[in-house]
């Protein structure tokens, strides 16, 4: 059933978007086509969406193909020793094709590199980045909708999210806590990884969520710092700095991850060092939203602090985040065709859910006040119980305020936002 309305879906989506006929592929291209193609039912697991598309340059022989980031994360560190099985020397002409089994999220997340030579020999290397060729990812390839002369096979939906980057407006706020706040607002991308358009939309959803936070409070009582790209590297620096000077210091991550890790600025950054900068700080209270696929990894390590009091993640520990989306079929039974109930919105589908519902419950005398008598009941610091109260908001899950889930990658059931707080 699901196959045959994607199949559905496809035909009319390739009328409207087809000008006229695809350029003619060689015949070497054709074949080796032909062959990925019959192969990718036993490459692909049940349930999962996938995209698989072409290198439109011929690899040569001697050329070497294996994905960026080899290494493994074991224990907290990084084993940059690539695999052998994981790396493939090109004998004859060959072309490569990526099937991508997690299509819109960002990394790491499954891919497998397919390499076809002259002879219909095909290799396959399974893994969670990128492929590279000779120690460069292509360009191409980091598209995440591959342009449709590419396009080998598929079932997502293939059409670009639209949508308005928003400047939040936030009533005056007129606290009864007195605690120093700051705000650390981190995009964790170089300019040449993939996704980084995404993530700077992303970054900057929260970044004026966070301004807006700031400039509705008291002059001086919130401070704000947004880092980009390089900078990011020096992530634990900024913390240490304000956590010095503030009570409370909350931290927002989008960046390319794995399990237990971010990469920031190019730089690995691990769960444990985070842990460590947080404990270091016993009278300083934190909080951590962590938008990287398998950002639930991090949960274990920051609930047994006693001054952590909210972490919120995009995804459980084994799933990827998603950038935004606007339509897209369930992955389970009936496999409906959804939309995004805030379809304007832009950046990743969990930042722009939270941020979205944050924004409201700041806006609506009720829910706030709510949000601060939890806080007192609690003793804990109100943006901490904002934030819990949003990440419920966005899935839909307060009731009776909120009752539609605006993250459209957890609705099709792509991957489930996490939370963590003290008090619960």
């Amino acid at each position: 059933m699901r196959k045959a309305l994607i199949a559905a879906f496809a035909v009319a989506l390739l009328l409207l978007i087809l000008p006229g006929c695809l350029p003619k592929l060689p015949k070497d291209l054709q074949a080796a086509i032909e062959i990925v193609k019959g192969i990718l039912p036993g490459e692909i697991p049940q349930d999962s969406e996938y995209i698989c598309s072409f290198f439109s340059t011929k690899l040569t022989s001697g050329s070497k193909i294996d994905l960026e980031n080899p290494g493994s994360i074991v224990d907290g560190g990084l084993d940059g020793t690539p695999s052998m099985d994981n790396t493939i020397t090109v004998s004859e002409p060959s072309y490569l094709f990526l099937l991508d089994l997690d299509p819109g999220s960002f990394f790491a997340h499954p891919v497998k590199a397919i390499v076809v030579g002259e002879s219909g020999q095909e290799r396959i290397i399974s893994g969670k980045w990128l492929p590279r060729v000779d120690e460069v990812v292509p360009d191409e390839l980091k598209l995440p909708i591959p342009p449709k002369e590419r396009l080998v096979d598929w079932n997502a939906v293939l059409k670009e999210p639209s949508g308005v980057l928003k400047n939040p407006v936030i009533d005056k706020i007129i606290p009864d806590w007195g605690e120093g706040e700051a705000i650390i607002v981190v995009q964790g991308l170089l300019p040449s990884e993939s996704l980084y358009a995404d993530s700077i939309q992303t970054y900057t959803q929260f970044l004026n969520l966070a301004l807006a936070y700031r400039d509705a409070m008291p002059e001086g009582m919130v401070e704000v710092q947004g880092i980009l790209g390089e900078g990011s590297a020096n992530i634990l620096t900024s913390i240490n700095s304000y956590a010095l000077q503030k009570e409370i210091v909350t931290v927002y991550i989008i960046a390319h991850g794995d399990t237990d890790a971010v990469r920031l600025g190019g730089v690995w950054h691990f769960a444990w060092q985070f842990s460590t900068v947080f404990n270091s700080y016993p009278l300083t209270e934190f909080n951590l939203l962590l938008g990287s696929c398998h950002a639930g990894s991090f949960i274990n390590d920051m609930n047994t602090l006693a001054n952590v009091r909210t972490v919120l993640a995009a995804c459980r520990e084994k799933e990827g985040a998603s950038r935004d989306m606007d339509e897209r079929f369930s992955l389970v039974s009936p496999y409906d065709f959804l939309t995004d109930f805030n379809s304007s919105d832009v950046g990743s589908e969990w930042t722009s859910s939270i941020v979205e519902g944050a924004v409201s419950i700041l806006n609506n005398p009720v829910q706030f006040t709510l949000v601060k008598a939890d806080s007192v009941i609690h003793n804990v610091p109100v943006i901490s119980m904002l934030l819990n109260k949003a990440h419920l908001a966005a899935l839909g899950n307060w009731a009776p305020y909120y009752s539609e889930n605006l993250d459209l990658s957890n609705r099709i059931k792509k991957s489930v936002p996490e939370k963590y707080s003290s008090w619960e």
